[in-house]
């Protein structure tokens, strides 16, 4: 991996833009800023999570063409139950 998930994230910023939505006297202000910040988080995470869930399932798919649940569950530190979640798409 080249990037750390950690490193997608500026947290200084998210942190800077938390407290100039706390510092916002009028609730109602403060409310509506703090969705709309939400909602862009939210918005911006989503789709490359989904992204990322499809990776995984179609390698889980990929190494159950050949083993069994139980093996590839200990070959990449999951659960049986996990596995076989991931093999459906959960």
């Amino acid at each position: 991996m080249t990037t750390k998930p950690t490193d997608l994230i500026n947290t200084a910023a998210v942190a800077e833009t938390l407290a100039t939505i706390e510092a916002i006297a009028d609730p109602v202000a403060r409310e509506r800023a703090a969705r709309d910040f939400h909602d862009a988080l939210t918005k911006a995470v989503v789709e490359p999570l989904a992204q990322f869930k499809a990776v995984r399932q179609q390698a889980v798919l990929e190494l159950r063409q050949t083993l069994t649940l139980a093996k590839v569950a200990e070959k990449i530190g999951l659960s049986v139950g996990r596995v076989d979640q991931l093999a459906k798409g959960r």
